[in-house]
């Protein structure tokens, strides 16, 4: 388990005074055929494993045309919406990790991706469309490999890109199914501790294309 650096969370957790709010961080993700997607959430930690970011339920997700704006988990879906949280790791690897509440069979879900920003306020990442993810049941996976497929032969990847980005997917699925650090176990309890904070929800998202 990576240590704690005594950020916001470590400190505000338990304390009566919910006055103060984290840093609220926009999330923006780019598809290679053009699209886009962004939500917000709170910086409630980081650690040696990265940045952890928590979208509280009724949060907004917007869609690149900007007319789109849905309660998110985190990118769409219906009715008001789910708590969610993010892991932002280190600029040398290529994924952006998402973890769901345990009313969602879908537990953990990864994109493999490119960094574009990574600010103090803003992320922002190009999804290489290979999608490692563990169910509640266990089973462990790779979706969207047809699409990967497009991408490389419309020649949206380099080959470079492409051989990373295939590289990055099996370490991910190989470390879901050993659920080995960081996808045992810290995500879910940060996660569960976060929804007790009672932050407000995300509703004031920035058009995609302004990013």
């Amino acid at each position: 388990m990576a240590a704690s650096s005594g950020t916001w969370f470590a400190e505000r957790m338990g304390t009566p005074d919910d006055s103060l709010h984290p840093r609220v961080i926009t999330v923006c993700k780019r598809k290679l055929g053009g699209g886009r997607g962004c939500w917000q959430a709170y910086e409630i930690d980081y650690d040696d494993d990265g940045r952890w970011l928590y979208t509280p339920a009724g949060s907004v997700f917007r869609s690149s045309d900007g007319e789109s704006d849905e309660r998110c988990e985190v990118e769409g879906g219906d009715g008001p919406g789910l708590d969610s949280l993010v892991l932002v790791p280190a600029a040398a690897q290529h994924w952006l990790a998402g973890w769901r509440v345990p009313q969602r069979a879908l537990h953990i879900a990864v994109d493999v991706c490119d960094w574009v920003r990574r600010d103090a306020g803003l992320v922002v990442f190009l999804d290489w469309e290979l999608d490692p993810f563990r169910l509640r049941s266990g089973i462990v996976g790779v979706e969207d490999l047809d699409d990967f497929l497009d991408v490389r032969a419309a020649g949206l990847l380099t080959p470079d890109d492409a051989e990373r980005a295939l590289e990055e997917a099996a370490w991910v699925e190989r470390s879901l199914r050993q659920q080995s650090g960081p996808f045992d176990g810290r995500g879910d309890r940060r996660l569960a501790e976060a929804g007790q904070l009672s932050l407000p929800a995300l509703v004031e998202v920035p058009h995609p294309f302004e990013l």
